[in-house]
């Protein structure tokens, strides 16, 4: 395949534990230093469709504050393991964790997890591909969350959780939001309406990420084949949440998600090709005359 035809393949594609600190309450869109205690704000972050020009630009969002998830309830793929984020003391806990499995023994029969009402403590990850991380630090299953606007995802690749004692498993993957009846006819406009929001952003981040990489064709490949698989990963993953088909919302939650990712990487290309000319300037303004 060409290097043309990659790019337009993706395109059409698009379309459809570190050093860890307790976590505390952030007061602005920036992440706070680990273990800094500051007030949070009132209001949630709106992810921005960048300008679609010719010359690469830097992606304009926010990164949204663990705060968004504070007194929500969150749905395992809208299904029966549930998340309950608090605060107390100025820091984010969990107040209540439930899971619903499989067992050990048995995958076709179901079981249930309930965690004690001891709340868990909630831990900073940092900032990866444009989102806050968080980690629950619930003894047996430990998840590291992806911080999303109203919602969390937890990538494929975490672990599965064994409840051995209950003769348990748990698969923890998925995005948790909100139930299926949260999100009737009355919401579906505004889900629409977000979802092209984010597609927007998606396509023009894309196309300057391409821009700001320049000549590179290895790395111009990278980029086309990983927003192909972008693609297949979101209908992977949002086949599994429920009445996805009615309403939508994974998809947007992971088109936002991706959006995110685009925007920093295209940051970090732009800052490096700034670097890179820096230094050639100062190496020809040392060259003598």
């Amino acid at each position: 395949m060409t290097l043309r035809a990659a790019l337009v393949a993706a395109l059409l594609g698009c379309s459809s534990p570190p050093a860890t600190a307790q976590l505390v309450l952030p007061g602005a869109m920036e992440p706070s230093p680990a273990g800094a205690i500051v007030q949070p704000k009132a209001g949630r972050p709106k992810i921005r469709a960048v300008t679609d020009d010719a010359a690469p630009k830097r992606a304009a969002q926010a990164t949204v504050p663990v705060t968004a998830l504070v007194g929500r309830t969150l749905f395992l793929n809208g299904g029966e393991t549930q998340v309950t984020f608090a605060a107390r003391d100025k820091a984010v806990e969990v107040g209540r964790l439930t899971f619903s499995g499989t067992l050990i023994a048995n995958a076709r029969e179901t079981c249930r997890i309930e965690t004690p009402a001891t709340p868990i403590a909630v831990t900073n990850v940092g900032r990866s591909s444009g989102v806050e991380r968080v980690r629950i630090d619930d003894p047996t299953c430990p998840i590291t969350f992806q911080v999303l606007d109203g919602a969390a995802l937890v990538e494929g690749t975490q672990n599965l959780c064994e409840f051995k004692q209950a003769g348990c498993q748990v698969n923890p993957a998925g995005l948790w939001g909100p139930n299926p009846g949260e999100l009737g006819p009355d919401k579906a406009k505004a889900i629409e309406h977000a979802r092209g929001r984010a597609e927007t952003a998606v396509r023009a981040a894309y196309k300057s990420l391409i821009a700001a990489t320049g000549k590179d064709r290895a790395a111009v490949m990278a980029i086309a084949r990983e927003q192909a698989q972008f693609s297949s990963t979101r209908e992977e993953t949002c086949r599994e949440y429920a009445d996805e088909g009615r309403h939508g919302y994974c998809a947007t939650k992971l088109t936002e998600a991706r959006a995110a990712s685009l925007g920093a990487k295209l940051g970090e290309a732009l800052d490096a090709k700034a670097e890179h000319k820096r230094r050639r300037s100062g190496k020809s303004a040392d060259k003598p005359g």
